[in-house]
């Protein structure tokens, strides 16, 4: 393996732990979770997909803080 594809691949999946840690939106995994459940539909753009997110994060009711 090249040494520049192995920091590629650690840099690749930090940023996708640290996403994950402060709550960001994974569009890669959507992805992967709508073509394996929803193989018919057309899947939303990353743009939408972010609206989407931050909607669901922000706008759902939900209490998403610690105090």
């Amino acid at each position: 393996m090249r040494p520049s594809l192995a920091i590629k691949d650690i840099l690749h999946a930090f940023s996708l732990n640290y996403k994950t840690i402060f709550g960001m939106p994974n569009y890669e995994q959507y992805l992967k979770h709508h073509a394996e459940h929803h193989p018919e539909e057309k899947p939303m753009t990353a743009s939408e997909y972010y609206v989407y997110a931050l909607n669901e994060r922000y706008n759902s009711g939900k209490i998403n803080r610690c105090c």
